[in-house]
């Protein structure tokens, strides 16, 4: 009997770990895709900034794309444009010749003083599918799995023998 549950549990964990490392191992493959934001150039049209960027990655895939304005000279300065349009938020932005126009004059009536700014594109690749805490918990699984294995082989190994060692009963000795 100790022997089929020993099986049962080595088959059982063999399961989990067979359905979880392939599940793990397609999470590298997410974030393989290279992204990269080149050339940030901007103008001044009118009373609006409009920042020019390219954008390196997978066509197919939406991004988070966000606009941060620093200074050379300050740099704790940081400010996140509100009032803009463009290829900002969150949407398919991957390509040559994307554009953030900012109307400047509706965050700072006076508009901005100095030549000292530079502006930051930040991107995020969204993620649509499965969140990045079930393949740690898959990973856990995986780890968990392989440790209870190895200790319960130790452990019916050293309880089996003791077991079957137990000696055959003393028979009754014979009347007089």
């Amino acid at each position: 009997m100790t022997r089929f549950l020993h099986k049962s549990k080595c088959f059982c964990y063999l399961l989990i770990v067979s359905l979880l490392v392939p599940t793990v191992a397609s999470s590298s493959t997410l974030s393989a895709d290279p992204i990269k934001v080149v050339n940030v150039r901007f103008e001044i049209v009118g009373t609006k900034i409009v920042v020019h960027y390219d954008l390196e990655g997978p066509l197919d895939r939406d991004y988070t794309v966000r606009i941060i304005l620093k200074r050379e000279h300050n740099q704790t300065y940081v400010h996140m444009p509100r009032s803009v349009v463009g290829e900002v938020g969150e949407g398919r932005f991957a390509g040559p010749s994307r554009q953030i126009t900012w109307d400047v004059l509706k965050e700072f009536s006076q508009g901005l003083e100095g030549d000292d700014y530079y502006f930051v594109i930040e991107v995020e690749l969204v993620s649509k599918g499965i969140s990045p805490l079930w393949y740690i918990g898959g990973g856990v699984g995986v780890i968990g799995g392989v440790v209870g294995y190895l200790l319960s082989k130790g452990g019916a190994a050293a309880v089996s023998p003791a077991v079957e060692a137990f000696p055959k009963p003393i028979g009754r000795p014979a009347g007089n």
